[in-house]
C-alpha cells in the first residue's frame, strides 16, 4: 500500500505490470465530481462531489475482502467539509468566546463554574459509588481469610533459652563457698546459688530482676528482686511462666555487719564482690538476648554463584545503612552475578550479598529532582549487617555538594554559576544513564524476574512518615521514600483500608493511617500532609482499589488493633470498619434530633402546660390556650403588653416615647449654637423629671 496517499510507484493505470496475487492488500477508491442534488434550497447545496474508498485483500478463491468491517451508514463514513465563509464565521464566534472570557464575562464564568462543580460532584459520586463497593469486597475478604485460618492452632513464640539453672542436681559445682552457705556466681551456666533456710538454692541469671546495695549504719544490705506473675505488666518476650499458681520468690535481702574502724568485714565484702559478679553475668546475659533476637528473622541465603564472564557493575556507589564503624561511609563497587548482587567496598571489608530470591521490590529513582540517585531493595526475609538486621538496602551516589553555602554572593550573570550548573545538569545526565544502564542489564540478565519500579513523582504529596517532612511518592506496587534514612516502604498488597484523620476545613493539614491485613502488625502512619493534597490522595487509593475512610478526631490505634486481633471474628460480626465511617455516625445524630424534636401527642401537651423557657414556647402549637397561659405568664413578670396589642398601637408609643426622650432635630441646632440655650433646656427638662417622679 506504501507510506504515502499516493505512492506513484504503486499506482494502478493501464502501464502497471504487477499481477495480483492472494495476500496482496490494495487501498481502493474511486471520486465523483459535479454531482447535481435534486430539491436542495441552498445553491451551495445544488452541486456536491463525493470520494468512496476502502481496503481489500486478494483471496485465493473468490472476491477479496473488506479489511474495514465498520458501519457504513452516512453519518459513520462521511466527512463534510466546509467552505472559507463557514471557517471564518467558526473564526469569529470562537475569538468572541475568548474576548468574553477575557473580560469576564458573569454568565460565561458561572456557566464555567457551574460545568467544574458538576465534574467535580460527578467523579466524587463515582469515587463513593466504587468505595461502597470496596467496603464490601473487603469485608468478603477479610471473612474468607479468617475462614482458612480458624482451623489452624497457632503456636507463639516461646523463649528458646533454657531458663533453669542446673538440669540435675549433680550439676551444682562443690565450690567451698556452696558448702559455706555463701553467695556463689556460676559464670558458666549464668547461675546464682543463694542460701535460702539453710539450703543453697540456685537461680538462674534469667529470673533475676534487679539488685541494689545500700549501707545503712553499721550493717550493709544486698536484695535481691524476682520476676513472678504480677510483677511485671507486660512480661518480655515470651517468658510467660509456665505454672503461675505455684509459690514464686518475689524478694531476698541479705544483711552484714561491717568492722567498727570504718573498713569493711570479710562478710560485707563477699556482698560486695556478689553484687559485682551478678551485675557483670546479667549485662552478658543481656547482650546474649538482644543477638538472639536480632537472628530471629533471619534465613540463609543460597551462595553466591559467581558470573565466568563480565558481570554488569557499577562503580563508585555508597550502601546504606553503613557496614563500617564511625561515621565514614562505605564506598565501593557493586556488581550482579548470576543469582544475586554482591558489593564490595574499596577499602576492604566484609562484602554484602543479595540473592535475587530474596528480594521483594526493587526501585530506581533518578537524581531528576533529587540529590541523589539511588537502587534500592526491599527484601522478603532480613538479612544481617553489623550486628543488625536490616530489611532495605540502598545503594546511592550523590549527584552534588548536599549543603550549600549561603554566605557566598551569587549572582544570575556570573560564570561561574552558569558553568556550575550545566556541570552539574551533565553529572545528572550522565549519573541517570549509568543506573539506568545497570538497571537494563540486570533486567535482562534475570529475564525479567526481577523488575525495578520508578516512583511517580506527579502522584506524591508531602507528609511525616518519621522525624521530619518528606515527600512520599506512589509506585506500581509501593508507597515509598527513600532519599532520606531510614526508608518508608509500604507495599499496596499488605494495606487493608487507609484512614485519614482529622480532616476539618479549619485545619491545614491531616493525617493518613494505613492498617494492614495483619492485625497482628503495627499500623503505620504519615501526618501533616497538606489538606490540598487530599483529592489528589483519593483518586490514586480508589485507582488502587484501596478501601479508605476519614474522621475528624485522632484515634487510639494501638488499643483498636488490640481488641481487633483478639477476636476478629467478633469484629465483622458487629459490623467491621463501618465505625470508621462518617455516614453512621451522622444517621444516629439525625435519629437523635428527630427523637428530641417530634415528640408524641400527650409529651407535646406536657411540655406546653408546664414548661417556661424559650424552646417549649417556639415548638409549641399556636392553640388558645397555650396564648392565655403565655399572657398570664407575662401577667405575672409585670409586662405592659400583655394585653396583646398590634403593631400599630406599639409603634405609635415608640414614637412618644421617643419624642418624650429625645429633642428635635431644630432643638438640637439651637442648642449647639447657643450654648446658655442648651443649658436652658437641659434644666426645663430635669425640673420636668422631678416633676414627673413626684
Amino acid at each position: 500500500m506504501g507510506i504515502e496517499f499516493r505512492e506513484g510507484s504503486l499506482m494502478i493505470n493501464a502501464k502497471s505490470t504487477a499481477t495480483a496475487e492472494a495476500g496482496m492488500v490494495f487501498n481502493v477508491h474511486v471520486g465523483f465530481s459535479n454531482l447535481k442534488k435534486p430539491g436542495a434550497v441552498d445553491a451551495a447545496d445544488k452541486v456536491y462531489a463525493l470520494f468512496v474508498g476502502d481496503t481489500a485483500t486478494v483471496q485465493e478463491s473468490g472476491p477479496a475482502s473488506l479489511m474495514t468491517p465498520a458501519k457504513k451508514m452516512i453519518k459513520n463514513i462521511a466527512i463534510f467539509l466546509k467552505d472559507d465563509e463557514d471557517e471564518d464565521d467558526d473564526e469569529g464566534n470562537e475569538a468572541n468566546e475568548k474576548d468574553e472570557l477575557i473580560m469576564g464575562d458573569g454568565r460565561t464564568r458561572s456557566k464555567l463554574l457551574d460545568s467544574r462543580t458538576r465534574t467535580e460532584t460527578q467523579s466524587e459520586g463515582k469515587r463513593k459509588e466504587h468505595q461502597l463497593k470496596l467496603a464490601r469486597q473487603m469485608h468478603e475478604e477479610a471473612k474468607r481469610r479468617l475462614a482458612e485460618v480458624r482451623g489452624q492452632v497457632t503456636q507463639k513464640k516461646t523463649r528458646s533459652s533454657n531458663t533453669f539453672a542446673y538440669k540435675h542436681p549433680s550439676m551444682m559445682p562443690q565450690e567451698p563457698d556452696i558448702q559455706d552457705l555463701k553467695i556463689f556466681v556460676d559464670r558458666k551456666y549464668n547461675t546464682v546459688v543463694l542460701p535460702i533456710a539453710g539450703l543453697p538454692t540456685p537461680f538462674h541469671i534469667s529470673t533475676i530482676k534487679n539488685i541494689s546495695k545500700s549501707e545503712e549504719g553499721d550493717y550493709s544490705y544486698l536484695r535481691i528482686n524476682f520476676f513472678s506473675p504480677g510483677s511485671t505488666f507486660g512480661r518480655v518476650d515470651g517468658q510467660a511462666f509456665t505454672n503461675p499458681d505455684a509459690t514464686f520468690v518475689k524478694e531476698v535481702t541479705y544483711r552484714t555487719s561491717c568492722g567498727r574502724t570504718g573498713h569493711l568485714s570479710t562478710p560485707a565484702t563477699n556482698l560486695s564482690t556478689a553484687f559485682r559478679l551478678i551485675k557483670e553475668v546479667q549485662k552478658k546475659w543481656k547482650t546474649q538476648e538482644a543477638e538472639r533476637k536480632e537472628m530471629e528473622g533471619i534465613v540463609a541465603q543460597e551462595n553466591l554463584r559467581l558470573s565466568k564472564k563480565n558481570a554488569p557493575r557499577l562503580k563508585d556507589v555508597y550502601i546504606r545503612p553503613n557496614i563500617t564503624l564511625g561515621k565514614s561511609r562505605s564506598h565501593g563497587v557493586i556488581e550482579a552475578h548470576v543469582n544475586g548482587f554482591r558489593f564490595t567496598p574499596y577499602r576492604g571489608g566484609t562484602n554484602v550479598d543479595i540473592v535475587y530470591s530474596n528480594i521483594r521490590f526493587a526501585f530506581f529513582q533518578p537524581c531528576d529532582h533529587e540529590m541523589i540517585v539511588l537502587l534500592h531493595f526491599n527484601l522478603k526475609n532480613p538479612i544481617l549487617l553489623g550486628k543488625k538486621k536490616q530489611e532495605n538496602i540502598q545503594f546511592y551516589t550523590e549527584v552534588g555538594e548536599l549543603v550549600t553555602d549561603l554566605g557566598q554572593n551569587h549572582s544570575m550573570h556570573d560564570r561561574d554559576d552558569l558553568d556550575a550548573e550545566q556541570a552539574e545538569r551533565e553529572v545528572r545526565r550522565r549519573l541517570n544513564g549509568a543506573f539506568n544502564s545497570f538497571r537494563q542489564k540486570v533486567e535482562a540478565l534475570t529475564r525479567d524476574e526481577l523488575e525495578f519500579d520508578t516512583p511517580f513523582r506527579e502522584l506524591g504529596f508531602s507528609g511525616v512518615p518519621g522525624r521530619s517532612t518528606v515527600f512520599v511518592q506512589p509506585t506500581t506496587h509501593c508507597l515509598v521514600h527513600l532519599t532520606e534514612w531510614p526508608p518508608f516502604v509500604i507495599a499496596l498488597d499488605d494495606i487493608e483500608l487507609v484512614h485519614f484523620e482529622r480532616v476539618s476545613f479549619h485545619l491545614k493539614n491531616f493525617d493518613m493511617v494505613y492498617i494492614f491485613k495483619d492485625y497482628t502488625r503495627k499500623v503505620a502512619m504519615v501526618t501533616s500532609v497538606p489538606m490540598t493534597s487530599i483529592d489528589q490522595v483519593k483518586d490514586w487509593l480508589d485507582s488502587c482499589d484501596i478501601k479508605y475512610t476519614e474522621g475528624v478526631q485522632s484515634l487510639n490505634w494501638p488499643k483498636i488493633m488490640k481488641t481487633i486481633a483478639e477476636d476478629p471474628e467478633g469484629f465483622f460480626e458487629n459490623g467491621g470498619w463501618t465505625f470508621l465511617t462518617p455516614e453512621s455516625s451522622d444517621e444516629g445524630e439525625e435519629d437523635e434530633e428527630s427523637d428530641a424534636y417530634a415528640p408524641s401527642g400527650e409529651e407535646e401537651a406536657d411540655t406546653l402546660e408546664g414548661s417556661d423557657s424559650e424552646e417549649d414556647y417556639e415548638s409549641g402549637s399556636e392553640s388558645d390556650d397555650d396564648l392565655e397561659d403565655y399572657s398570664g405568664e407575662e401577667e405575672d413578670l409585670g409586662s405592659d403588653e400583655s394585653e396583646g396589642k398590634d403593631w400599630e398601637e406599639l409603634e405609635k408609643e415608640a414614637k412618644e416615647a421617643d419624642k418624650r426622650q429625645l429633642p428635635t432635630w431644630e432643638e438640637e441646632q439651637v442648642a449647639n449654637s447657643h450654648p446658655r440655650k442648651r443649658k436652658r433646656q437641659e434644666n426645663q427638662h430635669s425640673r420636668h423629671g422631678s416633676k414627673k417622679r413626684r
